[in-house]
C-alpha cells in the first residue's frame, strides 16, 4: 500500500532504438534500478514524493532529469529519450616509441575476507589512481570478486566506466571512455585488456568505477531476521573485494541514485577495493 509504480521505455532520440541497462533512479528517495536489454523499466516508489525527480543515464548519453509531475503513471506510456552525448574526447596519438614505462597500480595479492555489493542504493563504486605521469595510457584492468569455493563464482553482468579527477571535490568527475565497456564474466579474477579502447589519461589522477546492473541476472536472494521476522534480502552482483594494500593515499567512492558522490572508508585502515591498473607512458 503506498506503492507507486513508474514504468516506461529508454530509447535513442535519435534512432529510436532501445537503449539496454540504462540507469534510473529516483533522486530525493534515493532508489533506483536499470532497464532489462530491451530498454523497458518498472521502478517503485515505497515513499511517494510528488517533488521528486526521475533521473536516467547511461554511457554516450546525456543525462536526462525530469520532475515527477510530469511523468504518467499508467503502463509502460512513458517513452524516455536520451540524447547521444557529443563529446570530443582528446585522442590517443600512438607513436613510434619502441620503449614503453608500464606500471602497475593498486596491485593486490589476494581480495581479502570482505566484499562490497549493492543493496539497490548505490548504482557505481569507483577506485582512485594516480599515475606517475599525466597523459598515460590505460591498458589493462583487473577486479577480484567474491566467489564461493564450492560451486564456484556466479555469473554478473556489469559495466566499467573511467573517470577523470575533480580537483575540489576529490572524487570522480567526466567520462574519458564515451563506449560501453560490458562485462559478462563468472570468473574470481576478471583480467580486461582495455588497449582497444585507447582510453588517455589526460592527468595523473583517475577513477576506474565498476557500474553494477540491477537487473534479475545478478540478483542475490537471501533471508534475514528484521524486528523478529524473516524477509528476503537481494544484492546485486558482482561483490568486489578490499584490497589487503593499507595505503591511506588511495580512495574509494561510491555513486548514489541521487547522481552524487561520496567517499567510502573514511575510518577504516583499508581505504581501497581489489581494482588494479595497468598503464602506459
Amino acid at each position: 500500500m503506498g506503492q507507486t509504480n513508474y514504468k516506461g521505455e529508454i530509447v535513442n532520440k535519435r534512432t529510436q532504438e532501445k537503449i539496454p541497462f540504462a540507469t534510473i533512479g529516483l533522486m530525493k528517495e534515493n532508489i533506483g534500478t536499470n532497464a532489462g536489454e530491451d530498454g523497458f523499466f518498472n521502478l517503485t516508489s515505497i515513499n511517494k514524493k510528488v517533488n521528486d525527480t526521475l533521473i536516467i543515464s547511461c554511457t554516450g548519453y546525456e543525462t536526462l532529469k525530469i520532475p515527477i509531475a510530469q511523468i504518467a503513471l499508467v503502463n509502460n506510456a512513458n517513452n524516455f529519450q536520451l540524447t547521444e552525448h557529443q563529446t570530443n574526447l582528446e585522442e590517443v596519438i600512438v607513436t613510434n616509441k619502441k620503449v614503453w614505462n608500464t606500471s602497475v597500480l593498486n596491485d593486490f595479492k589476494k581480495c581479502g575476507n570482505s566484499f562490497i555489493t549493492s543493496s539497490g542504493y548505490q548504482t557505481q563504486l569507483a577506485q582512485h589512481f594516480s599515475t606517475p605521469t599525466d597523459n598515460s595510457v590505460l591498458t589493462g584492468i583487473k577486479i577480484c570478486r567474491m566467489s564461493n569455493g564450492i560451486l564456484g563464482p556466479e555469473k554478473t553482468i556489469f559495466r566499467i566506466r573511467v573517470y577523470g579527477f575533480d580537483t575540489l571535490t576529490k572524487s570522480p568527475k567526466n567520462d574519458l571512455c564515451s563506449e560501453i565497456i560490458e562485462v559478462k564474466s563468472s570468473a574470481k579474477f576478471i583480467t580486461l585488456d582495455m588497449e582497444k579502447f585507447k582510453i588517455k589519461i589526460p592527468d595523473k589522477d583517475f577513477f576506474v568505477a565498476i557500474e553494477w546492473l540491477k537487473i534479475p541476472y545478478n540478483e542475490n536472494k537471501t533471508k534475514i531476521k528484521l524486528n523478529g521476522s524473516e524477509v528476503e534480502n537481494i544484492t546485486y552482483r558482482p561483490s568486489i573485494g578490499w584490497t589487503d594494500n593499507e595505503n591511506s593515499n588511495v580512495e574509494a567512492w561510491m555513486l548514489d541514485y541521487n547522481n552524487k558522490w561520496r567517499p567510502m572508508f573514511r575510518t577504516s585502515g583499508k581505504t581501497s577495493v581489489s581494482i588494479s591498473v595497468t598503464v602506459k607512458y
